[in-house]
């Protein structure tokens, strides 16, 4: 069937063969080439807060902050906002980091004051708060989201240490957990006393 729809010309026969070739690998490398995409691996987009597991937010006295977070490879696009540790509720819009990159040996931090415009809400130096980090993924798609704890104003001259340690809400502690101790004491002697006999875990105070 084939033979006969071929040109009887030598020629014009030859080329009809090489034309058909031509048109059979065309329609093989289409199928070929469209699997061969689709079972290609979506580039590799591994990032980390390198820092995370230490207090990576430096709280001032006034309820501002300057944070310090350190990932594993070079973003070009952080985010960040601020939400209330216990409801969620976000408390800022979300806010673009401009400049404060340095590549260090563990990765590249990105540091940032808070505020650091007029529109920026003030918060409460003894209040904790949730920082949110974001970095757009590779590629596209969900950002990634990292959290961080904006920690309570802690002072640290001499004098507010002192000024610290006679807080009345710490000592009403300690003197809470020293009249426990001073209790359990009292009646471990008594018991021994009466009993003659030592009472296991009666020193472990």
């Amino acid at each position: 069937m084939f033979q006969r729809l071929l040109p009887k010309s030598p020629r014009a026969r030859r080329m009809a063969l090489i034309a058909a070739a031509l048109l059979l690998s065309a329609i093989v490398a289409i199928p070929a080439s469209g699997v061969a995409l689709a079972q290609s691996p979506p580039p590799a987009d591994d990032i980390s807060l390198v820092n995370r597991d230490r207090q990576l937010v430096e709280r001032k006295k006034e309820g501002d902050f300057v944070a310090r977070p350190i990932f594993s490879r070079q973003v070009g696009v952080l985010y960040y906002a601020i939400r209330h540790p216990d409801t969620g509720d976000w408390l800022t819009n979300t806010y673009q980091v401009r400049g404060g990159e340095k590549r260090l040996a563990e990765g590249w931090e990105y540091t940032f004051e808070y505020p650091a415009l007029g529109e920026q809400p003030e918060l409460h130096p003894e209040q904790p708060f949730l920082l949110m980090l974001a970095v757009p993924r590779q590629g596209g798609g969900e950002r990634h989201i990292f959290y961080a704890l904006i920690p309570v104003h802690q002072p640290k001259g001499l004098w507010d240490r002192v000024l610290g340690a006679l807080d009345p809400d710490r000592w009403a502690r300690a003197a809470a957990k020293w009249v426990v101790q001073g209790v359990h004491g009292t009646l471990c002697g008594v018991f021994e006393g009466v009993f003659q006999t030592d009472i296991a875990n009666c020193e472990g105070w």
